[in-house]
């Protein structure tokens, strides 16, 4: 189903994959990040439960995840705490680029 919608939806113009910060990559994780590239997109990673982690131990968390996902530099990765309200800016931003450049 999500196939599907990956090839055929018009209006698909970023997806985001969310994984918890707390965690280093699961195989689930890196097989999901591994499809998505494979479908064509560049995915945003939301790390999930960022306000469980000390502020000290978030870069820490995110360069595991980024190495845990084998992903590039350039690859985003948003430290995401739907409880503190960290990074909804960050992704409401993400939302809000894509549809002005739609315009």
């Amino acid at each position: 189903m999500i196939e599907n919608y990956l090839n055929s939806s018009e209006m698909l113009r970023i997806v985001f994959l969310l994984i918890d910060i707390r965690h280093k990559p699961s195989a689930n994780d890196k097989q999901m990040y591994e499809w998505i590239k494979y479908m064509g997109f560049d995915p945003v990673i939301i790390a999930t439960k960022s306000d469980k982690l000390k502020r000290s131990q978030i870069d820490k968390h995110i360069k595991e995840i980024r190495v845990g996902l084998e992903a590039s530099k350039d690859t985003i990765i948003v430290p995401f705490s739907s409880t503190s309200k960290q990074g909804v800016d960050t992704v409401l931003d993400f939302c809000d680029q894509i549809l002005e450049n739609e315009v």
